[in-house]
């Protein structure tokens, strides 16, 4: 009886992700989630089908609920060192590698963030990842999202160590050095982007270009 049940369970979770990938607008390929399964097990799997419908139900959501729900999903996974999670000094995961593990380092929770609010649709001009002197806290280099609302305002903090989103002005245990995307590098300050640096790659880019989305978008309709 008890065998039986179990493979109904198998069935039935085979059954959600193949449904889940027919109808979401976002999704893991079936193969691709049945390595994931043997790699990492079925509660990464869970936590990688909660972003799925999270991201599926934030579709067509307002900006400012897409970045809320975005930075408390992610904030749910377990802050640890790359060391002690990769055997790495340093390591750029994926968000399936993030989610995988069920922990990660600044830069996984910032990457993953980025990376799903632009699938979202927030503009990627209005996103940057932001390395920060964090002070009072035992990791001194940290890695943020800023997010600018609106053009030349000052930018909001989407962080792990503080779960709550706040101006860049009244996060005093953050001290901006700068900001980037894939293609752009600026000096940060605290009341947004500072001086462009043209034609400046920075290692941190390069990793960050190096992240596979590994979540894939259905195409629209038209």
């Amino acid at each position: 009886m008890v065998d039986m049940m179990r493979v109904a369970l198998v069935l039935l979770m085979i059954a959600t992700f193949a449904l889940a990938e027919d109808l979401g607008k976002f999704y893991i390929p079936a193969k691709r989630m049945e390595h994931y399964r043997a790699d990492y097990g079925d509660q990464a799997v869970k936590r990688l089908n909660s972003l799925l419908m999270l991201m599926d139900r934030l579709s067509t959501a307002p900006e400012d609920q897409i970045v809320s729900e975005v930075n408390r999903f992610f904030n749910q996974v377990e802050y640890q060192s790359d060391i002690k999670t990769w055997g790495k000094k340093d390591y750029w995961a994926s968000r399936l590698e993030f989610l995988g593990r069920g922990q990660g380092d600044c830069e996984d929770f910032a990457v993953a963030k980025f990376l799903t609010m632009m699938q979202l649709g927030v503009p990627e001009k209005k996103i940057f990842l932001t390395y920060v002197k964090a002070v009072g806290y035992p990791e001194e280099a940290h890695l943020v999202v800023t997010y600018y609302k609106e053009q030349g305002r000052t930018p909001l903090v989407i962080d792990n160590y503080n779960t709550s989103i706040l101006p860049a002005t009244q996060r005093n245990d953050l001290i901006p050095v700068y900001s980037f995307s894939a293609n752009d590098l600026f000096i940060q300050k605290q009341q947004g982007l500072g001086k462009r640096i043209n034609g400046a790659t920075l290692k941190t880019q390069q990793n960050f270009k190096s992240v596979d989305l590994e979540i894939l978008k259905r195409a629209e309709k038209k």
